[in-house]
């Protein structure tokens, strides 16, 4: 128990970490609980949690949002003061400050300051009611569990403990995932309220178990036969059966078949010869292109057989279905079996023997799918290596479907957003961090290539400037790579109260999540598959992809929005291959430098981005601004200022050793006073890193300013296509400047300044993984505890940020 509990326990630490806690139950009943602040792959061995036994476990990595970050607030909370059950959770609870004291005063012993633990209390509470006076809560149980049918025998305990977690949530405020557990009774209660949750059923070594946790990718790390669960469920299992109950007023119960997942463990895997996630995930940027040309384009090579496909809708969209119905075989054996069938169905037949004419389309397909169900017409391949023809057809079928649905959206947003503008109405592009980032960046698409006025902000600049002046033919494009983002969801279900008839749409990346199946009228796909490191970035570039395609959709036409997006493909995987040695100097000059400024000239999101990144990774600290911003007044930090750098600590140290000559060494003030060179010969250049496109404006307003802060003091780093009078500006040293450094990375030339956004962004990203990784490297020679720098798995920062 103990292995597979510390390797689940390291697959959550991509989301954020702070603390990290396991709870194991073992046979005798008996709670043993281990828990510390720190990061799992430390405090998994350090507590000897991977060697810990058991039946049952509860484990959780914290992003601290209630309570400081201390040992006695992380999780899981083990309570004892009515009835012992050990629980923790995922999300918020945000009356929490209400609950601490009205728990408190009901007896219980109250802690920590976590928001987890009073979930724990109220769920004890309810509990321990329950135990005391079972009858009213088993009636209502055992009514709704007849009422559906069901007849297998469930404990009533597990009736008592979800009954319990029922009454919990009812008192309980905020979007959360949490899981409970009675030491004497069997089983595991968990209940998705606002909150992801995921479960899956499988069978390894030990025997059948079932899994449950707020992350997919943990799951598809142990099986890909996922229980169906849906916001406002819970589910009860033990390690062969599970029960999903519902939660609210109307209690209903329901064992959903398991469906195998589309993806597998290797979508989420770091392979060679990559040693970070943020590295691999950089690189794959030109293959997710590839993912948005196939689904918002149509290809030359397919448009025949696609046609044919268009002639007898019915019959494909027939053999989708039975294609995807496969998903809900129990095991490999029961998928063989309906593979076989498929093979001889009367509808593949006749689809078979329509498609003969497109045979080269096909015979290019076999033994590469690359649809969506990509990973089950590989498991089908596997099971059966005589069909590689019916594959094919069932891959382009799929690919079919989904880019006529995906079209049919591009089409259908960009004709809202045509009238939303003839009425006089706004677009609102609504988004956090990257994706607000990705926002900015359309919002200069949109104005360089279709003539349209949008409004990029984040939700606390909509909430604050303009959700009181909606009107019903304004139009709201949220743009999230999770599709939970609590703020994004809080601004979507606000607008639908307040003004229903204005459409609220998605670009998203997680196809199966709240905003675009509960609160979207229709959504487009960001296609970029799981991203594992924290700090976004192939998730970024599609998301400007994206956009880029739906601005251009206003003045080009398809064929040369998509050559242009090939383009864009040409010039990420050119910057990755001509610019490493570049960005590798820039890296080394830059990474121990406490502050920096990225300026963008004309892109203010990518300088943004550009900034965000470095602050996530590296935990410097960067700030992205407009270029011809800079001079009006944070200019200021130009010259002479307080920042030192550890290097700068480093040599004053060595000041401080060369003084020693017998004379007493002062310190403080008088120090500083004895010795002025302490302080004046410390003081550096300031690194600012512009960004600036071909277009003849930005660059002479880019030379200008590098002309005007470099005499100031400040060294100047510049991604730029070719251009001498850029290069002369960056390289020519002021006068009396004897420490100017300069770099100037030139990126492949583009001919377009709205391409040229690809490639400076991909270096960008680039120069910050690589920022972090000799940062960490550096801070790790020096022994420094807990410094929090990782490229995949920066300390204070989650992956999906579902609190508010």
């Amino acid at each position: 128990m103990g292995h597979e509990a510390g390797e689940l326990l390291k697959r959550l630490e991509y989301r954020g970490y702070d603390s990290t806690g396991a709870s194991f139950i073992g046979a005798d009943g008996a709670i043993r609980l281990l828990k510390k602040v720190g990061a799992p792959s430390r405090v998994v061995p350090e507590l000897g949690i991977d060697q810990e036994p058991g039946q049952r476990f509860i484990g959780q990595v914290r992003w601290a949002t209630y309570g400081a970050v201390t040992d006695v607030n992380s999780q899981p909370h083990h309570v004892r003061c009515k009835v012992e059950i050990v629980g923790a959770h995922n999300g918020n609870i945000s009356n929490t400050d209400a609950l601490k004291p009205a728990l408190t005063a009901q007896g219980h012993a109250v802690v920590s300051d976590n928001d987890g633990e009073m979930i724990t209390h109220l769920t004890e509470a309810a509990y321990a009611g329950n135990l005391a006076e079972p009858g009213p809560a088993l009636a209502a149980c055992r009514a709704a569990y007849s009422a559906a049918g069901l007849k297998a025998a469930i404990p009533d305990e597990a009736f008592l403990l979800l009954d319990a977690a029922r009454k919990a949530d009812a008192k309980a405020e905020g979007s959360y995932a949490a899981a409970f557990a009675d030491p004497k009774a069997p089983g595991v209660v968990a209940v998705k309220s606002g909150s992801s949750l995921y479960a899956g059923l499988g069978t390894d070594a030990h025997g059948e178990f079932v899994v449950v946790s707020s992350d997919l990718t943990s799951v598809l790390s142990k099986t890909r036969m996922l229980i169906p669960l849906s916001e406002g469920e819970g589910i009860w299992f033990t390690e062969r059966e599970y029960l999903v109950f519902s939660l609210g007023k109307e209690l209903a119960f329901s064992v959903p078949r398991p469906k195998r997942s589309k993806l597998n463990v290797r979508d989420t895997g770091l392979r060679a010869p990559f040693h970070y996630f943020m590295e691999q995930e950089i690189a794959s940027v030109p293959d997710n292109l590839d993912e948005v040309l196939r689904y918002y384009f149509s290809a030359p090579e397919t448009e025949g057989l696609f046609a044919a496909f268009e002639d007898r809708q019915d019959l494909c969209k027939a053999m989708v279905g039975k294609v995807l119905a496969l998903y809900e075989a129990p095991d490999e054996s029961a998928l063989a079996k309906g593979f076989k069938a498929l093979q001889v169905d009367p509808v593949h037949q006749e689809l078979a023997a329509r498609v003969k004419p497109h045979a080269d389309a096909l015979r290019a397909r076999q033994g590469h799918p690359v649809s969506d169900e990509r990973q089950l017409l590989v498991d089908l391949g596997r099971l059966d290596p005589q069909a590689p023809e019916a594959l094919a057809l069932f891959d382009l079928l799929l690919v079919w479907k989904k880019q006529r649905r995906v079209t049919r959206h591009l089409q259908e947003l960009v004709q809202a957003i045509r009238e939303t503008q003839k009425e006089g109405g706004r677009v609102f592009l609504v988004a956090s961090g990257t994706s607000y980032h990705a926002a900015l960046v359309a919002g200069t698409f949109f104005n360089n290539l279709a003539g349209v006025a949008v409004f990029p902000c984040n939700p606390g600049i909509f909430r604050s400037m303009y959700l009181n002046t909606l009107q019903p033919g304004d139009l709201l494009l949220g743009i999230t790579q999770s599709g939970e983002t609590k703020d994004l969801v809080d601004i979507f279900t606000d607008v639908r109260a307040r003004v229903p008839a204005l459409r609220r749409i998605s670009l998203v990346n997680n196809e199966n999540s709240r905003i675009p199946q509960e609160l979207s009228e229709f959504y487009l796909p960001i296609l970029c598959g799981p991203e594992i490191a924290v700090a976004a970035t192939k998730s970024f570039l599609n998301q400007v992809a994206i956009l880029y395609v739906l601005a251009a959709s206003f003045s080009l036409t398809e064929r040369k929005i998509a050559a242009n997006l090939e383009r864009a493909k040409g010039l990420i995987t050119d910057t990755l291959k001509m610019c490493g040695t570049d960005v590798e100097e820039a890296a080394k000059r830059l990474y121990l430098e406490p502050s920096l400024h990225i300026l963008g000239t004309n892109l203010i999101g990518l300088a943004r981005e550009g900034a965000l990144k470095i602050r996530e990774v590296v935990l410097n600290h960067a700030e992205g601004y407009d270029a011809a911003e800079f001079k009006h007044g944070p200019n200021t930090i130009l010259g002479k200022n307080t920042l030192f750098s550890i290097q700068d600590l480093a040599s004053l140290l060595e000041v401080y050793e060369q003084h020693r000559d017998g004379r007493p060494f002062a310190g403080g003030i008088e120090a500083l006073k004895a010795w002025p060179e302490l302080v004046e010969t410390r003081f550096s250049n300031y690194p600012l890193l512009f960004v600036c496109p071909s277009e003849e404006r930005d660059v002479r307003i880019t030379i200008s300013q590098i002309h005007t802060h470099k005499i100031r003091g400040a060294d100047i780093l510049l991604i730029a296509e070719r251009n001498p009078e850029l290069a002369a500006a960056v390289s020519g040293r002021p006068m009396g400047q004897d420490r100017y450094w300069s770099k100037y990375i030139e990126v492949p030339s583009s001919g377009d300044p709205n391409l040229f956004v690809f490639a400076a962004s991909v270096a960008l990203q680039r120069l910050a993984f690589r920022m972090s990784v000799l940062k960490m490297e550096y801070l790790d020679r020096l022994t420094v505890a807990d410094h929090g720098v990782h490229p995949d798995a920066p300390k204070n920062v989650s992956k999906s940020i579902t609190v508010d």
